[in-house]
C-alpha cells in the first residue's frame, strides 16, 4: 500500500509538472493572428498612422529640413528620430503582439489548490486570475487591461509594456515638436500679419496652414495624453489593470501589489537597461507567464477563494493547527 501511494503521488506530481510546462509553452508570446474582426479594425490604424506621419512630416520637412546644414538642426532631428523610431516600433508591437491566450490545458489539474476557478462559457476555458473575456476580440485575454481601438488589439500581459512605451514615445516626440516648432510658428504668424499682400507667395501660405494644423494637433494630443500617461503609470506601479481599477474600493491596495519595483518588472522585465526597448528578449520580457501571480499575503481580499467551504476540503495546514490546539490541554495536564 505505501508503494502504491508513492507511485500515485509520483504520477500526480509528474502530471502537474507536465501541465505546468505545457501552460508555460502555450502562454509564450506570439504574433496576433489576422481575423475578420482585425481586418475591419484596421481603419483606426490608418487614422493613427495618418496623424503620426502628418505631424512628423510637417516638423521634419517644413521646420527643420530646410536648415539641415545647421549643426543645431541636425542635433534636434537626431534626438527627435531616436524617439520617433521607437514610437513606430512600439506601435507595431502593440498591434501585432498577442496580448496573451489562456493555455488550452490550464485549469484541469488542480494540484493542492483549493480556491475556486472561474470558467468562460464563451471560450470554454478556465480563466486564471486577472483574465477577462473581451467581447470585441471574442476571446479571453491574460491580464487584460482594456481593449484599445487605436491599436486594434487588447492590452494584456505580453503587450502592456509596448503600450506604455508607445504612450511615452508619443509624448516625448510631441514635446519636441511643440517646443522646437513654436519659434517657427511665431515667425510665420508675424510674417503673414505684417505682409501687406501675403497672397503673393501662395506656397508659403499653404505650408504655413499645414504647419499650424500639425502644431494644433500636437498641442491637443499633449494635453490629452498628460493625464492618460500618469494614470497608466500609476496602475503599473500599483499592480492594477484598468478593469481592476474600476472595481477597486476607495484607497484599497491590490492583492497583487508586491512593491513598486517588482510591479514594474512584471511589465517591463528585470533588466533596467532594457526597459526602453520595444522588443521582448530573455532579459526584457515581462516577469511571469500571465497565468500565475504572486499575491501579497496580507491583502487576500476574497476569503472564499482561499478557504474551503466544507470540513472535508480543509488544507493540511488547518488540520495541523487543529491538532496542535487540541494537544495543548493534554500537555498542561501532564
Amino acid at each position: 500500500a505505501p508503494s502504491i501511494g508513492r507511485r500515485l503521488a509520483k504520477s500526480r506530481s509528474s502530471l502537474g509538472a507536465s501541465a505546468r510546462a505545457s501552460s508555460r509553452s502555450d502562454a509564450m508570446q506570439r504574433t496576433r493572428p489576422f481575423t475578420q474582426q482585425r481586418i475591419y479594425g484596421m481603419g483606426f490604424i490608418l487614422i493613427v498612422l495618418t496623424i503620426i506621419f502628418g505631424i512628423h512630416s510637417a516638423f521634419v520637412f517644413l521646420v527643420w529640413g530646410p536648415r539641415l546644414w545647421d549643426p543645431w538642426a541636425a542635433g534636434i532631428l537626431f534626438v527627435y528620430h531616436l524617439f520617433f523610431v521607437n514610437l513606430v516600433a512600439s506601435f507595431y508591437q502593440c498591434v501585432m503582439t498577442d496580448p496573451g491566450v489562456v493555455p488550452p490545458n490550464w485549469g484541469f489539474y488542480m494540484g493542492d489548490e483549493t480556491k475556486r476557478r472561474r470558467y468562460c462559457k464563451m471560450c470554454n476555458v478556465w480563466k486564471p486570475d486577472r483574465t477577462h473575456h473581451c467581447s470585441i476580440c471574442n476571446r479571453c485575454i491574460l491580464n487584460m487591461d482594456h481593449h484599445c481601438p487605436w491599436i486594434n488589439n487588447c492590452v494584456g500581459f505580453y503587450n502592456r509594456k509596448f503600450f506604455i512605451q508607445l504612450l511615452t514615445y508619443v509624448y516625448l516626440s510631441l514635446a519636441i515638436v511643440f517646443v522646437f516648432s513654436l519659434p517657427e510658428i511665431c515667425l510665420r504668424i508675424k510674417a503673414i500679419t505684417q505682409n501687406p499682400s501675403p497672397y503673393q507667395n501662395p506656397q508659403y501660405i499653404v505650408t504655413s496652414i499645414i504647419l499650424f494644423l500639425a502644431f494644433i494637433m500636437a498641442t491637443l494630443l499633449i494635453c490629452t495624453l498628460t493625464n492618460f500617461i500618469k494614470f497608466h503609470m500609476k496602475l503599473v506601479l500599483e499592480n492594477y489593470t484598468t478593469i481592476e481599477n474600476l472595481e477597486r474600493e476607495e484607497g484599497a491596495k491590490s492583492k497583487f501589489d508586491i512593491g513598486r519595483r517588482r510591479n514594474w518588472e512584471q511589465v517591463f522585465g528585470a533588466n533596467p537597461w532594457m526597459w526602453w526597448l520595444p522588443l521582448h528578449t530573455q532579459a526584457s520580457r515581462p516577469i511571469g507567464d500571465g497565468v500565475r501571480w504572486r499575491v501579497h499575503y496580507t491583502r487576500v481580499i476574497d476569503e472564499d477563494e482561499e478557504l474551503p467551504a466544507d470540513e472535508e476540503g480543509m488544507s493540511q495546514a488547518s488540520r495541523l493547527l487543529n491538532q496542535g490546539s487540541a494537544g495543548r490541554p493534554n500537555a498542561s495536564n501532564r
